[in-house]
């Protein structure tokens, strides 16, 4: 065989290694190849990433992509992310942000989420390393975005409703290390002028933007 075992039964798997699993890496896409280089090209946007906190072997969104693991971290779970009330697609992400600093995100595929098809954002905090100076602290609320692949757009999202903790108690949603916050939806509202996500906002006199 491909051992070199006389009457042995050795093969050589897809990826050419004897006696190997064969493809074992999973890409963005879903599809399993042998080595980095084989991964399908990434979407318009994006920039593949072998480490990403939470997303390995993923293709990130470019303002997404510059976040570093944090040894404090919070998870914020959404049970289901919108755009004008649509479910997004499994290749799109979510992104949280403190300011205009990006501290954590994750691809919405809720077939690779556990908590019943539940996905959460790790959000990191500032622990005091150069890496992670301008994240969270206690006391932060972050903002979110959502990354459209299809369309290559970045869109800002808004909490539906409250957050909960594990109890169901409403709480503020602030941030705390190995804090869990817990929202029903997160959505992208269209403006007064019909942009999503935008923020022009009818005046006094009724006027958009006005």
């Amino acid at each position: 065989d491909c051992a070199g075992e006389c009457g042995g039964s050795a093969v050589e798997d897809e990826c050419g290694v004897c006696d190997g699993p064969g493809a074992d890496v999973t890409y963005w896409d879903g599809s399993m190849v042998c080595n980095a280089e084989d991964c399908p090209n990434c979407p318009e946007g994006t920039v593949f990433m072998e480490y990403y906190p939470a997303n390995e072997n993923s293709c990130v969104p470019i303002d997404f992509s510059l976040v570093n693991q944090s040894e404090l971290q919070a998870f914020y779970l959404v049970g289901t992310v919108t755009i004008d009330g649509d479910n997004i697609d499994a290749s799109d992400w979510v992104g949280a942000f403190n300011g205009d600093i990006c501290v954590g995100a994750r691809q919405w595929n809720t077939a690779n989420c556990g908590n019943s098809g539940i996905c959460d954002v790790p959000v990191m905090g500032d622990d005091d390393s150069e890496y992670t100076d301008g994240y969270m602290i206690n006391g932060d609320i972050p903002s979110f975005k959502i990354f459209d692949v299809s369309e290559d757009s970045y869109y800002d999202a808004v909490i539906t409703g409250d957050f909960t903790n594990t109890e169901g108690t409403i709480v503020s949603g602030a941030w705390s290390d190995l804090g869990i916050n817990i929202a029903d939806n997160l959505n992208v509202y269209p403006d007064c002028a019909g942009i999503l996500g935008g923020t022009a906002e009818l005046d006094e006199c009724g006027v958009c933007g006005g």
